[in-house]
């Protein structure tokens, strides 16, 4: 039987970031408030967001400066500090790092005696409630039961996941997304856009999972350009919206070869996660092509207005984003056996693929977009 899972709570519009600290007093008194390098701060809202935390009587610890892609060295040194701080729930406000960091943390708090590589290939099923709330309109994080770290050592970039990793309150508020970079904006919409095509065309896709998916496809579509290079408020509003409905679908169907492909790149190459998803996407799109429905490759058509995988590299274009890894990669540094070792142990990715994938597969994929 499907089972939708979300997070317990789902606050969203323009000005919801306001109910923080109301939403914080029904979790505890004392929180470890998680966020980023700069952005929070540029905007204004940090400021205001620890205002009116102080004026609840809340006590707060600040784990700030959590860069992109967060590794398990730097998991470990937050979670020292936290451990001594004893809160009773964490607040993150951030990108998906952010959010994934603030996870795994929560877990490991929970599980006094794991470490990082305990809590991998099992369901986590105990962490410290997490209130939410994306700074940008892409990972959906704030509504999934997953969390990315990296292995710095081995170079490995690994999911972790569990229903504990949902966060007890979620809060989309745009205006936390308006002061993203160009680059930031169009990375991590095509990120979303990636996991609402991913979700729309898995296995485990639902009717009630393709609701979420299509809304987010078609807002997408229709607003990434205008929210990128006109500005528009309102079109940023909508990508911040189709984001989270993005990683609701994503939460219940998981993605696919996409990213199984694409945290390879991450991890030995540093490849941001949302660029990589573009490369890979359009040459995803037309492997799996002679199996989509066709009730679901017409509506990819008609938002499109054409075949999606030469209409996704349009897009790319426009938004000035990389079509191949040699763009983001020196050619002679790729090695395509490794990325296929590494892509190919995403068997629950790689499963849900509705097209068979077989290791030659993979190899042609990474070698199409090179």
């Amino acid at each position: 039987m499907p089972l939708l899972e979300l997070p317990g709570k789902i606050i969203y519009g323009v000005e919801t970031i306001n109910s923080l600290s109301s939403e914080a007093v029904q979790l505890g008194r004392k929180f470890s408030f998680f966020c980023g390098e700069n952005s929070l701060k540029r905007s204004g809202y940090f400021d205001k967001i620890l205002s009116s935390l102080d004026k609840a009587g809340l006590e707060i610890q600040v784990v700030s400066g959590i860069p992109p892609e967060p590794n398990v060295n730097l998991i470990n040194e937050i979670l020292s500090k936290v451990k001594e701080f004893k809160p009773d729930a964490i607040i993150a406000i951030g990108g998906g790092s952010v959010i994934d960091t603030a996870k795994i943390v929560s877990a490991l708090l929970a599980d006094k005696t794991a470490t990082i590589f305990d809590l991998k290939g099992k369901e986590i099923e105990k962490a410290y409630p997490i209130i939410a709330s994306p700074t940008t309109a892409g990972t959906g994080s704030e509504v999934t039961r997953f969390a990315v770290a990296t292995d710095l050592e081995t170079k490995d970039k690994f999911i972790l996941f569990g229903k504990a990793l949902i966060p007890k309150v979620a809060i989309i508020d745009p205006q936390l997304t308006y002061t993203m970079s160009p680059l930031v904006a169009s990375a991590t919409g095509i990120d979303a856009l990636s996991h609402a095509i991913e979700s729309f065309l898995s296995k485990s896709a639902t009717c009630t999972t393709d609701i979420w998916a299509k809304s987010a496809i078609e807002a997408l579509w229709n607003h990434l350009i205008p929210a990128i290079l006109e500005d528009s408020n309102y079109s940023k509003e909508r990508v911040s919206y189709s984001a989270f409905w993005a990683g609701v679908a994503i939460n219940n169907t998981k993605t696919t070869l996409v990213h199984a492909m694409s945290r390879p790149l991450g991890g030995l190459y540093g490849v941001i996660h949302g660029i990589a998803n573009g490369i890979l996407l359009p040459a995803y799109l037309r492997f799996c092509a002679p199996v989509i429905p066709q009730e679901k490759m017409n509506f990819l058509k008609t938002v499109m207005k054409g075949y999606p995988p030469d209409k996704i590299e349009e897009l790319l274009n426009t938004l000035k984003l990389p079509l191949r890894l040699s763009q983001v990669i020196s050619r002679d540094k790729i090695n395509i056996n490794l990325l296929v070792e590494r892509a190919k142990s995403a068997v629950m990715n790689i499963e849900n693929t509705l097209r068979p994938v077989k290791d030659e597969d993979i190899y042609a994929l990474y070698e199409e977009v090179i």
